[in-house]
């Protein structure tokens, strides 16, 4: 690991691989990782205005979206916001791995404040030897009652503005993102399934114009896909979520005491 990158008091980690591949990731912003260079190729958008106002949130990189996606109104969880607490928290803590990292975020008296359930939450991040890229989640529950949830990843991949009705989803169920363009670049998300739920081999290719293609296989874990982009914007969010909104409430993911919950999400680029 190189050292960290002083950059107006924001501290970013980058970490390369002896084949030239990168990962960069901001401990004090959420723990969002801003960087993922295949060989050189960058496959993630970032806003770096948005990356250095801790006042908004950040538009780009991998946003962590714990313990929950998307607006949650319940009073149950009354200051709970959307997306959660994680992509805004400074308290996650890195360490250095041989060809990645691994980063921890822990309950503590402030998270309990809005979220009262007690747990040990880890992303490991790590170059394959294959080339890909893996985030493997997981969530320790140390308390003594169920914990619930429904988190996700928010990637934004790189692709032109002009070119986002030319993505092609070839995948079971991507026909209908292509039909549905209108909204999901106009700013309204769309909500489709993991076919890795149901097929344990099932992989999503997306061929994004100026990327490449772009190959994720996600955990079963993760049960739906959110597609999203803004008017004007360079990005597409492919979005591994564990629910859809409201799923904290509704048909959370249960940990029970002292069990761990596992979750992968990986990444190829395909030449």
């Amino acid at each position: 690991m190189e050292n960290p990158i002083e950059n107006n008091a924001l501290r970013i980690e980058t970490i390369r691989t002896p084949e030239g591949s990168e990962v960069s990731v901001c401990p004090q912003r959420g723990g969002i990782i801003t960087s993922i260079k295949f060989q050189g190729r960058e496959i993630l958008y970032l806003d770096p205005v948005t990356l250095q106002d801790p006042n908004v949130n950040v538009k780009g990189g991998i946003p962590i979206l714990f313990p929950n996606a998307g607006p949650l109104e319940n009073p149950q969880y009354p200051n709970l916001k959307q997306h959660g607490f994680a992509r805004n928290s400074s308290q996650w803590r890195l360490e250095r791995m041989n060809r990645g990292f691994q980063e921890t975020l822990v309950s503590d008296i402030d998270t309990n404040a809005v979220f009262p359930h007690d747990f040990r939450f880890s992303l490991i991040g790590s170059f394959e030897e294959n080339g890909s890229f893996s985030i493997n989640g997981e969530v320790e529950n140390t308390g003594e009652n169920n914990l619930p949830l429904s988190m996700g990843l928010h990637p934004y991949f790189k692709v032109p503005q002009g070119k986002k009705g030319e993505i092609k989803f070839n995948f079971e169920g991507g026909k209908s993102v292509e039909e549905q363009v209108e909204l999901w670049a106009n700013g309204q998300a769309i909500s489709i399934d993991n076919p890795g739920v149901n097929n344990p081999n099932a992989t999503i290719e997306v061929i994004i114009p100026s990327l490449g293609t772009l190959i994720i296989d996600l955990s079963p874990e993760y049960k739906k896909i959110w597609i999203w982009s803004m008017v004007g914007k360079d990005f597409i969010c492919i979005e591994p979520i564990m629910r859809d909104a409201g799923g904290l409430i509704e048909n959370p993911e249960n940990i029970p005491p002292k069990k761990t919950l596992h979750t992968r999400v990986n990444f190829k680029l395909k030449e």
